[in-house]
């Protein structure tokens, strides 16, 4: 955080532990019942606040839903994402493929941040409940 000119806080630095130490995608809400094990007085807005400012950082990355609650994950790596569409978990998975952003700004003048992918279907545990 000190290399993104962020100032470490109590609270900052149990959330971001609390991702890193987690291969869940947790929820802010996932994270506050967590956290609040370290840091019993945070609250839901400083955990919303807080995983917004890392976010924006490139310190954890927010995977956004259109019927679901964010996720959040602190794996920067570029891998995909598994999202089980009946029970929500989300594994990543890494591969060898990678991205070469630089090449597709080249080719397409698209400015790619950073890049994301996620497949969608369901996990083990779902598809023999099915």
């Amino acid at each position: 955080m000190r290399d993104k000119g962020l100032r470490i806080t109590q609270q900052r630095d149990a959330i971001l532990d609390y991702l890193l130490s987690t291969g869940e995608h947790p929820s802010a809400r996932r994270v506050l019942e967590n956290v609040r094990k370290k840091v019993p007085h945070i609250s839901l807005s400083t955990v919303y606040g807080t995983l917004a400012e890392l976010t924006k950082h490139n310190i954890i990355h927010e995977l956004q839903f259109a019927d679901a609650e964010n996720r959040y994950e602190a794996n920067l790596s570029q891998h995909i994402n598994l999202v089980c569409v009946r029970c929500g978990k989300i594994v990543d998975y890494q591969t060898a493929f990678t991205v070469d952003l630089e090449q597709i700004r080249q080719a397409t003048q698209f400015h790619a941040i950073q890049p994301h992918f996620e497949l969608y279907g369901m996990c083990a545990t779902c598809a023999k409940g099915r």
